[in-house]
């Protein structure tokens, strides 16, 4: 039986649009490897890791590419020029998916804030946030900047948002209690550290927090003649 042309235009179409599709995912995987790799080289020389990226990047590698450049010059101890790589890669047409965005802003506010550069951090945060309103680690980051520009209350408010979402996020919980040890909100700061100890009972961080403020609660209750 003759088929109809147009019955035989359709099904060549589905079957190139397939082949099309089955070749983009093989060329993500391509890609997605080749990015695993490059971060992977800079544990093993940064230098050498971040000139490969260049090149790469040069030779058409997109925001892989540029990923993995701002990551190694990170490594080398570049943290602003990194962070502002990060930022200007999450504004950039081929920055991916929201949640892409979102997490190139996470980083760059973080390579902000081993830095030393608060402000900066806490702007590339608030962008990132756009994209992702219960992004927690953005949260987080936000707070700790909040804290390095000296507003105490603001970052107890990200950090409570992040508590009241996830109350066993470990990182959060442990940040709030230093906050409010910040504070002298002894009470508060214990009860924090220990959620932070039960949800995460590895952590060194959480660990050292928790004789801080356990040593803050004793002092407290050293009458001034003891001193």
């Amino acid at each position: 039986m003759t088929r109809p042309a147009t019955f035989i235009l359709s099904v060549a179409a589905a079957l190139l649009a397939s082949a099309l599709s089955a070749e983009a995912a093989d060329r993500t995987q391509e890609l997605d490897a080749k990015h695993k790799a490059c971060l992977e080289r800079i544990a093993e020389d940064q230098d050498l890791a971040f000139e490969e990226a260049m090149i790469w990047r040069d030779q058409g590698g997109g925001r892989r590419a540029r990923h993995c450049e701002a990551m190694a010059l990170f490594a080398l101890g570049h943290e602003s020029q990194a962070a502002y790589r990060l930022d200007t890669l999450a504004e950039s047409r081929d920055g991916g998916s929201a949640e892409m965005r979102a997490n190139f802003r996470s980083e760059a506010a973080n390579f902000w804030l081993a830095a030393g550069e608060a402000d900066q951090a806490h702007a590339s945060a608030t962008a990132g946030l756009a994209h992702e309103d219960d992004h927690a680690a953005l949260r987080i980051t936000r707070a700790r900047a909040s804290v390095m520009r000296g507003d105490i209350r603001a970052a107890e408010t990200e950090l409570s948002h992040v508590v009241s979402d996830d109350p066993d996020n470990a990182e959060a919980l442990r940040y709030r209690a230093d906050v409010r040890l910040r504070q002298d909100r002894l009470a508060a700061a214990h009860q924090d550290i220990e959620a932070a100890l039960i949800a995460d009972p590895a952590s060194v961080e959480t660990a050292l927090m928790r004789g801080r403020i356990v040593e803050a609660i004793r002092l407290a209750n050293v009458a001034p003649a003891e001193r």
